[in-house]
């Protein structure tokens, strides 16, 4: 391409030398004409000039930069995974556990029944009636529910009573008759009440409580859930229907096991003057008047008396002025009914 450019500045120069030469020989011309020829000649020159160096310029490359490419994102290799062979299966070893010897639970020991408890009872009697030669009304009962064997009967000896009480044998019941015109009173309640917190079933007979019922007897009969209502007293002439002991509550078992009991009546009295105390129960009590001498009152006026859950009897007339046989059954049933009382104590 420069080789071209160098061409034509040369032609055009050439060209304009000629034209001078061609000037000088033909002489005058026209002045105007020659001048108008010169200044094209000159303004074409200019313009190969400036063509040329134009052409000579280096052309200025713009450099583009590459479209930029997607980014490639490779793939995650992918390696094969190693298979292991397992293992040659091999035979299973069988353990044999011997299983623990089963646990039982304990066996529990049979319970006796009442009727085999009852050979084995221990009862302690006083009565005190024995040098009188009357019939040994309380005695006769024990022998005749089978339990003569089962007794210590110290007939009317008082030490020998307060010795057993005192004694290291557990009594089942502890009988007192105090009818005759002897006192049971002092120390003796106290140790009585020692044998009830051992859950000893107790039958009292005692018809002098007026005369002792401040003294160590008190706590017994606050504990019974009973106190002293008013003295029962029978002159010579007195009408004996006015000694009916009527029965309170006669569906009570305490008048049918084991013998159906009635209203009891005064026959051939033997005692005359204090014959006996009248009882009420206190506020609250859980003692119960199952007989007295007013049928339909239960809270005062009382002559039979249960308590602490029927081990406890109390029988504040005397014996021995109702009929023997009678009495005999009624004594029968207060025993049976203070063992079975003793024996759910002692099996709940």
């Amino acid at each position: 391409m420069k080789q071209r450019l160098l061409l034509c500045i040369s032609l055009l120069a050439l060209g304009v030398l000629l034209t001078s030469c061609d000037m000088l020989t033909s002489g005058s011309g026209s002045q105007e004409l020659e001048n108008t020829r010169v200044a094209l000649a000159i303004q074409q020159t200019s313009m190969s000039m400036d063509q040329t160096r134009l052409a000579q310029a280096e052309p200025v490359l713009v450099a583009t930069e590459p479209p930029l490419q997607p980014t490639y994102t490779a793939y995650p290799t992918y390696t094969q995974a190693v298979v292991v062979e397992p293992p040659p299966a091999q035979e299973p070893t069988t353990v044999v556990v011997e299983p623990p010897a089963p646990t039982l639970p304990p066996t529990p020991e049979p319970v006796e029944t009442y009727e085999q408890w009852l050979k084995s009872v221990n009862i302690l009697l006083y009565d005190d009636m024995f040098p009188f030669g009357e019939a040994r009304v309380i005695q006769n009962a024990v022998d005749g529910l089978g339990l003569g064997k089962n007794t210590t009967n110290v007939n009317d000896a008082m030490g020998h009573l307060l010795t057993n009480m005192n004694s290291a044998t557990p009594w089942d019941l502890i009988i007192i008759g105090a009818e005759s015109r002897q006192n049971i009173s002092g120390e003796y309640f106290d140790v009585l009440a020692d044998q009830i917190d051992r859950g000893t079933a107790v039958i009292l007979e005692v018809w002098y409580i007026d005369n002792i019922s401040s003294g160590r007897i008190q706590p017994v009969m606050q504990r019974s859930g009973i106190a002293f209502h008013r003295d029962w007293w029978r002159d010579t002439n007195s009408n004996l229907n006015a000694y009916l002991v009527y029965l309170l509550d006669p569906t009570h078992p305490l008048f049918s096991e084991p013998n159906l009991i009635s209203m009891l009546i005064p026959y051939d009295v033997m005692w005359v003057g204090d014959v006996g105390d009248l009882l009420k129960l206190n506020p609250g009590s859980g003692a119960s008047l199952l007989g007295g001498t007013q049928p339909k009152e239960m809270t005062s006026y009382g002559l039979i008396a249960e308590c602490m859950d029927g081990r406890m009897i109390w029988q504040t007339f005397s014996t021995h002025d109702y009929k023997t046989q009678e009495m005999i059954n009624l004594w029968q049933n207060y025993i049976t009914h203070t063992l079975k009382a003793r024996y759910e104590y002692l099996h709940p």
